[in-house]
């Protein structure tokens, strides 16, 4: 794999037309906020690298208490009996195809780090669902050909390749307390235990293949950004970076770490109800 070759502060600019600021103690959207068509949209939950789909159960939990459908799914490769060279990014958005163009339809995809890079991959090559928003939660987001961490910078890399080491086809978690701290700013044993959990080794060449997406597709689709200011893995720096490169406009931020899903559920799930009244 080459990642570490591929990796090389405030919301207002001018492609970002509005940012608001989520936290934990905001007061949630209810049911009747949201309008009859934006009630019946299926939510889907695409978990980024090193996660399973489960890692966002709090989320949708919190939108299943407004009446928001969700689906959950999981990814090719979050195991270690498959074949790490098979899971490359083009078979993973397949099988997202092939679970989304089955599911009720308008659709709203919410997509964490690496799940943006297929997302994106879907989109361009097999996607036959209506997709009425994109949802990026500390996301990456190629397009035109470009690879999915392409716009990361040097501490990027450092900090993910502090707890992860590359090994036989594997990004292999190598030393759990740094790999924890670089993904997550908790001092929370319970919720550090929570992250560990929800972490598995990921296929080193899912990271390396190109998104064709075409910009003028993607314009045509609504799309907001979560922000995760204290993010080690995409840095916050890098966030606004991809979000004015896909013409995010609506940004929300919350102070968290890489995985929001896990440590702020709540500030999250707040953040996506928003979203969905735009």
């Amino acid at each position: 794999m080459k990642l570490k070759n591929t990796f090389i502060a405030f919301c207002a600019t001018a492609s970002l037309v509005a940012c608001n600021s989520i936290s934990s103690n905001s007061t949630p959207l209810s049911a009747a906020a949201l309008s009859a068509e934006q009630a019946a949209t299926t939510v889907v939950f695409i978990h980024g690298a090193h996660l399973r789909g489960s890692a966002w159960q709090p989320v949708a939990t919190e939108l299943e208490s407004a009446q928001i459908a969700s689906h959950i799914l999981d990814l090719p490769g979050r195991d270690n009996t498959v074949t790490p060279s098979s899971i490359t990014l083009n078979h993973a958005a397949k099988a997202l195809c092939e679970r989304t163009n089955a599911l009720p339809q308008p659709q709203v995809w919410v997509m964490h780090s690496q799940g943006g890079a297929v997302a994106h991959e879907a989109l361009a090559s097999c996607n036959k669902a209506e997709i009425s928003n994109l949802i990026y939660v500390s996301a990456v987001a190629p397009i035109e050909g470009a690879k999915p961490f392409a716009l990361l910078n040097k501490d990027d890399e450092d900090n993910y390749f502090k707890g992860v080491t590359y090994k036989d086809g594997w990004m292999k978690i190598t030393n759990q307390a740094e790999y924890v701290a670089s993904f997550t700013n908790t001092q929370s044993h319970s919720l550090k235990a929570k992250v560990w959990s929800q972490s598995v080794d990921e296929p080193a060449v899912t990271g390396e293949g190109k998104v064709y997406l075409n910009k003028t597709k993607l314009d045509a689709i609504p799309k907001a950004y979560v922000f995760a200011k204290e993010d080690k893995i995409i840095s916050y720096a890098t966030q606004q970076k991809i979000a004015q490169s896909i013409g995010a406009t609506k940004t929300y931020s919350i102070t968290s770490g890489h995985l929001p899903m896990i440590t702020q559920p709540v500030a999250l799930a707040d953040a996506i109800k928003s979203a969905l009244t735009l």
